[in-house]
């Protein structure tokens, strides 16, 4: 293992060589000034900065079960001013395709070090140079400002300034997110600050709908709770999490403000509004069961009363009509399969939908194709022990979707276009054929799959 020096705006970087694969940790793209402000470049430094380590990843909650699906352990450090970007990069990189990869987690859980999000496979295998990094979360990232997501802005404009030292192509940034990474992804496609920063996008589980919430909502949130900017970050958290046990996991959400964020993504994409960029996007066909196993039953079940409250009686039971009465299956489209579609058919340039259908043997079935269980085979990191969890121990009968997840993605980072091996043809999704790849063990493509439960969400979402 050799040392790799790299010259940025703000100083001399240094990383490690390994493998052929250069890596640069704890990279400070951004600062945060102060408590509920937008991020400030960094200051820069004298002589070279040790670049081995990750940086502290953003304040969010210890509980062992946020901790188990985050990735983030015990012994990783927190820090309000978390702001920090990791690079993997092939030796010898020379204007590479950039995969920029926002981490999920509803906004208040996870981190961009996690070792799911090792970015060594797509740069020796593929010749990407990967960014990952760290972004404020819950109420640090989202009480009085879209705080997260211009940290999002920060993040990519110093890919822009910075990546071509590492060996990467600023003109060439694919922005890739999941879950929370998703909806973030569809919040920069709609923000005026993010416009001309990447090329393309893809949304892994997208969960931003048509209901966005408003600079309104977010003020009465501040006013409900009352927390001075001074706060300790245990007052802090004790706010988040009795918000979240009462509004449920999209507690914490980008919002429309006018300036930020102007107007909702579907809205923005409906109108012919959003950055028009290639996308690739879709959804887990049994998405809710995650939270349905790992956080208990009453996850799905605090859904029915608001949307029988905003639906009313009449559509709420043709809804469950449509659905033969699986409330699970009704809360994970209306969360995740409905953006996707609603963005796809409604978006201006090439859009490839896919909907993931590969059934997770753990848990005797319980998972199916879970919220989540996409990652493992997006990365190709199907031996982790998170990832072993997730897959039932199957790695046998996930590697070849594994793999062929991973260099469709990868093609679609190079070139615009998911044409990589060992899936069938995929044409592009339009409002009348609505083509979708089911990705499973046998990967096909299917016209509209579920057309009836999808009609029913129309005027809904």
């Amino acid at each position: 293992m050799t040392s790799a020096v790299v010259e940025t705006s703000s100083g001399k970087l240094r990383g490690l060589l390994k493998d052929g694969v250069r890596v640069w940790r704890g990279i400070p793209y951004a600062a945060v000034p102060e408590r509920f402000r937008a991020p400030v470049s960094t200051d820069p430094w004298r002589g070279e900065r040790d670049a081995t380590q990750w940086g502290p990843v953003a304040i969010q909650s210890r509980d062992p079960r946020i901790a188990m699906m985050s990735g983030v352990g015990e012994k990783m450090p927190m820090a309000e001013d978390c702001l920090t970007a990791n690079v993997f990069a092939p030796e010898g990189a020379d204007r590479a395709p950039v995969l920029v990869w926002i981490h999920g987690g509803a906004f208040v859980m996870g981190s961009g070090s996690t070792p799911l999000y090792d970015g060594r496979t797509f740069a020796s295998r593929h010749g990407l140079v990967v960014v990952t990094f760290n972004y404020r979360l819950g109420l640090l990232g989202f009480l009085g400002g879209n705080w997260a997501l211009l940290d999002q802005v920060a993040l990519l404009e110093w890919v822009r300034d910075n990546i071509a030292a590492f060996g990467g192509d600023p003109a060439n940034v694919t922005i890739v997110g999941e879950s929370a990474g998703a909806s973030s992804v569809a919040a920069l496609l709609v923000m005026p600050r993010a416009r001309g920063l990447f090329v393309r996008a893809v949304l892994q589980s997208c969960a931003i709908g048509a209901m966005v919430p408003t600079r309104d909502d977010n003020a009465a949130m501040a006013a409900e709770l009352g927390l001075a900017a001074e706060a300790s970050i245990e007052a802090i958290l004790a706010a988040q999490a009795g918000l979240a046990a009462k509004r449920g996991l999209a507690a914490f959400a980008p919002f429309v403000d006018g300036d930020v964020v102007p107007e909702g993504p579907i809205a923005a994409v409906r109108a012919g509004r959003a950055a028009q960029v290639p996308l690739l996007l879709g959804w887990n066909r049994d998405e809710w069961k995650l939270f349905d196993v790992f956080l208990g039953p009453g996850s799905s079940e605090a859904v029915k009363e608001p949307m029988r409250n905003r639906l009313g009686d009449a559509k709420l039971d043709e809804i469950l009509k449509a659905y033969d009465g699986d409330w699970i299956a009704i809360c994970g489209d209306l969360a995740f399969r409905m953006p996707s579609t609603r963005i796809a058919e409604g978006h201006r340039a090439p859009a490839w939908l896919y909907r993931f259908d590969w059934t997770s043997p753990a848990m005797g079935g319980a998972l199916g194709a879970a919220h989540g269980l996409d990652l493992p085979f997006m990365w190709n990191k199907l031996e982790l022990k998170p990832s072993q969890l997730l897959i039932g121990g199957d790695t046998v009968g996930a590697q070849p979707l594994a793999t062929a997840m991973h260099d469709t993605w990868a093609a679609f980072v190079k070139t615009g276009e998911p044409a990589g091996d060992g899936l069938p043809a995929w044409p592009s999704y339009d409002a009348q054929k609505r083509a979708t790849m089911l990705l499973d063990r046998e990967s096909r493509v299917v016209d509209d799959p579920d057309r009836q439960r999808r009609v029913t969400w129309d005027g809904v979402i």
